[in-house]
């Protein structure tokens, strides 16, 4: 399988982005409207497993491009 290029990098970071900021503001609008109290609508952001997922595929993805990126400067 070919390495990605950066475009690819930034279009899948930005997809992922996208879809993690659509998750979220669907749990905070569920939660809401269930008048669960924010300190709880945080904490089940925080330990919510599939947005933690997609937060690290984001990291690992932003290092990797950020890491093509040295290599194509030098």
């Amino acid at each position: 399988m070919p390495e990605p290029d950066i475009t690819e990098l930034n279009e899948s970071i930005e997809l992922l982005s996208t879809y993690r900021d659509r998750l979220q503001k669907e749990v905070i609008n569920v939660a809401k409207k269930l008048q669960i109290p924010i300190k709880k609508i945080d904490s089940a952001l925080e330990s919510h497993t599939e947005l933690n997922q997609v937060k690290q595929a984001i990291i690992k993805l932003a290092a990797h491009r950020e890491n093509k990126l040295k290599r194509t400067r030098h």
